[in-house]
């Protein structure tokens, strides 16, 4: 399992990437979930 595009972020912004892709992920999913209410979606 090959990991280069992870270990080309980490070297590029350091060990902040996983915060950041962790903060980006909950936020398209808080988005994704606030969509589905809009249209009336029941979960």
């Amino acid at each position: 399992m090959q990991l280069g595009a992870i270990d080309a972020l980490v070297s590029v912004f350091g060990p902040f990437v996983f915060p950041v892709l962790l903060f980006a992920l909950g936020g398209v999913g808080y988005l994704f979930l606030l969509a589905l209410g809009r249209l009336g979606v029941e979960l």
